[in-house]
C-alpha cells in the first residue's frame, strides 16, 4: 500500500524496512521520547512486526524525494469503537520544525476521517515533559483528556473536532502544494486492509 499527498510518499512497512526502523528507533533522541525505552534487538523488532502486520495497524515510512525521513502510524484500530492511536517520529533532523510533519499528520487524519471514513476518534500519547510534541498535537486539534501513571498525556481528536479545526490546516496545505494536494492511494484489496479501505480501493480503481 502506497499513499501520496503534498509531495510526500508513504509506504506501508514491510519486513525489508525492519532494520532501518530498528536503527532509528534505538537512537537516543527518538527512544527517549517513547514510552518503551529499552534497546530493541532484531528479534524484538521481528516480533513487533508479526504483531502489527494486520488490518488493524498501519505503519508507513515517510519519503520525501525518495529519501526516507520518518515513520507515521495509525495503530490498534478498533472496528467496534472506531478508535485508533496515531503517532509520528521524524528521524531526519533537517525536517524538524518544518511543515513536513504537519503535512504527514494531515494526510493520516484525512485518511481516517474523510477518505476511508474508518474512524470516530484519534488518540495520541505524549510525555508530559515533551512540550514540542504537545504543542504539535494541540495545533492539530488534539485535546488532553487524561494522564497515565507514568507521566504521559492521553490526547483525543474527535471526528467533529477534526472537521471544525483541521479543515483550515488542510486548506493551507493545499494552497502551499497546489500541484500535489490530492490524496492518492495505490493498493490492491487485501486481508491486511480493513473493509473500508478495500471498498475504497474497489470503487476508485486504485490498484497497482
Amino acid at each position: 500500500m502506497i499513499v501520496e499527498q503534498y509531495g510526500l510518499t508513504y509506504l506501508r512497512v514491510t519486513e525489508q524496512d525492519l532494520e532501518t526502523l530498528r536503527y532509528w528507533r534505538n537512537q537516543s533522541f527518538i527512544r527517549d521520547t517513547m514510552q518503551f525505552k529499552e534497546y530493541i534487538t532484531p528479534q524484538m523488532q521481528r516480533d513487533w512486526f508479526n504483531r502489527i502486520n494486520n488490518k488493524y495497524n498501519y505503519y508507513f515510512i515517510i519519503k520525501d524525494n525518495n529519501k526516507k525521513i520518518g515513520l507515521i502510524n495509525c495503530k490498534d484500530a478498533s472496528p467496534d469503537t472506531k478508535l485508533a492511536e496515531g503517532g509520528i517520529f521524524i528521524w531526519d533532523n533537517q525536517y524538524w520544525g518544518t511543515s513536513i510533519p504537519v503535512f504527514a499528520s494531515l494526510t493520516m487524519l484525512q485518511a481516517v476521517f474523510e477518505i476511508f471514513k474508518s474512524g470516530e476518534e484519534s488518540i495520541a500519547t505524549v510525555a508530559k515533559s515533551n512540550r514540542v510534541a504537545l504543542r504539535f498535537n494541540e495545533m492539530l486539534g488534539y485535546e488532553i483528556k487524561s494522564m497515565t501513571e507514568d507521566g504521559y498525556y492521553k490526547l483525543h481528536l474527535s471526528r467533529e473536532k477534526y472537521f471544525s479545526h483541521c479543515k483550515k490546516l488542510i486548506k493551507a496545505a493545499s494552497i502551499y502544494n497546489p500541484a500535489n494536494s490530492k490524496f492518492i492511494v495505490h493498493a490492491k484489496e487485501s486481508d491486511l486492509l480493513i473493509d473500508e479501505i478495500n471498498l475504497y480501493i474497489k470503487e476508485h480503481s486504485t490498484i497497482f
